[in-house]
């Protein structure tokens, strides 16, 4: 009797401490251009991210569903792992973009001018050579979203090349599998 009482504890130990993988749902994306200050690009079939002289002149914006609080995520040291997969569809300069963990809604209707300020120190960043998938460690970028907005509130990622890189992503409107957040949690 006492090893299936003990069997029934364990089993009941391991249901507590179970993992979730789960994937963010794309709410919308778009991109913002230095020289055309007051254009939206929310149905643009490329995100360009281009800087000139170490300073950004188009950033992408993405915004995503956030569902912690439905998937029982509330605080971020229930997040173990997180990525972020890019595809890029071309390549006018290589060099490397930063994404970077963004507070709030993202419109498609956003400009330069409107356009969010991003969480420096919720960051990822990957060198980018040709078109492909990419992927990057998303994971603190995740606790960030989950530490500040547990119970719903919108997020998003700021997307920066560095130096003279100028990328164009897939939008959504190209590819709905384009952009992609996974996460794994414990529940």
């Amino acid at each position: 009797m006492k090893s299936v009482y003990a069997t029934l504890m364990l089993f009941l130990l391991l249901g507590l401490a179970c993992a979730g993988t789960f994937t963010a749902g794309l709410d919308v994306d778009t991109y913002v251009d230095r020289d055309n200050p007051n254009d939206t690009f929310g149905d643009a079939t490329t995100l360009w991210v281009a800087s000139a002289a170490g300073e950004p002149v188009k950033i992408a914006y993405i915004g995503f569903i956030n569902a912690f609080g439905n998937q029982g995520i509330f605080s971020p040291d229930q997040v173990s792992t997180a990525t972020l997969k890019l595809t890029v569809s071309d390549v006018e300069k290589p060099g490397i973009i930063k994404v970077y963990f963004v507070y709030g809604y993202i419109s498609p209707e956003l400009t330069w001018e409107d356009a969010p300020e991003a969480v420096e120190n919720a960051s990822a960043e990957i060198e980018i050579d040709s078109p492909g998938e990419y992927t990057l460690d998303a994971t603190d970028i995740i606790k960030e979203a989950v530490r500040t907005c547990p119970e719903g509130c919108p997020y998003g990622l700021k997307i920066v090349a560095e130096g003279d890189a100028s990328v164009g992503l897939a939008s959504s409107e190209v590819s709905k599998g384009s952009t992609e957040l996974k996460y794994i949690a414990e529940m």
